[in-house]
């Protein structure tokens, strides 16, 4: 009876070792992370987002107020209109222009004064265009939208918050993708040599077990002779990146 109990103990705890030995520490990432904010100046006109909310693709997040960009596109339309008249006029000189020298009733200087003023028009409207093009590409980035399905993890702008060069580089809202979260272990070489990319794991979050999948495993060590492995998997709450959680394999 004793060898018995003895042997029964044995197993035990080599069940609860092997036990321990399946699961991993590990860090929950997200595997999509986008930084908005806004590379214009302006006043924040609209906001829709809150903060555990999901966005689809292209919803819009927020918005400088259209006005200003409005005023200058259409400012530069009409300079740039100005200008039909004008090219029609010296284009239909140089065309006649063209006619009297081949028939040798205009000189060569002439004809050359005439083609210049005809090509600075020309100079002249495609910088009024590029200007018009810049200005189109300016009211563009007035306007944050989403670029893939995601949840709103982080939003620091209200309406009437003013753009300027001294904030314009500033992150106002940040989003983590709705498609895919990471998992990401540290292993010794020896349990490194348990995994492969492709292998089916199970991710425990919250008490919760969610399939997963090796995504990369490092192949070179880091300075504490470690191996990052990174397992990938979809989770829909929305956590700070960081949060402890474990990988069962």
């Amino acid at each position: 009876m004793k060898k018995r109990n003895f042997l029964l103990m044995i197993l035990l705890l080599n069940i609860n070792v092997i036990s321990r030995a399946a699961e991993l520490e590990a860090k929950l990432n997200w595997s999509g992370y986008h930084k908005y904010g806004f590379a214009v100046n302006g006043i924040v006109d609209e906001v829709n987002v809150d903060i555990g909310e999901k966005v689809k693709q292209g919803d819009l997040l927020a918005k400088l107020s259209a006005t200003p960009f409005k005023y200058k596109i259409k400012k530069c339309q009409a300079s740039l209109s100005q200008f039909d008249p004008s090219i029609f006029d010296a284009k239909l000189e140089l065309d006649q222009a063209d006619e009297l020298f081949e028939r040798t009733v205009l000189s060569e200087v002439e004809l050359q004064k005439i083609d210049g003023r005809y090509k600075i028009l020309i100079e002249q409207q495609n910088e009024v265009k590029a200007e018009c093009l810049l200005q189109r590409w300016q009211s563009k980035l007035s306007v944050l939208k989403a670029k893939e399905p995601a949840y709103v993890l982080n939003s620091n702008i209200i309406t009437g918050t003013v753009i300027s060069d001294e904030n314009k580089s500033a992150v106002f809202i940040e989003l983590v993708s709705a498609k895919q979260a990471s998992a990401v272990a540290w292993l010794s070489y020896k349990q490194k040599l348990k995994f492969n990319v492709g292998n089916d794991l199970k991710v425990i979050v919250d008490q919760q077990e969610l399939p997963a999948k090796v995504k990369s495993i490092a192949l070179q060590p880091d300075a504490e002779n470690r191996y990052k492995l990174v397992a990938e998997f979809y989770y829909t709450n929305v956590v700070e990146p960081g949060k402890s959680i474990k990988i069962k394999y």
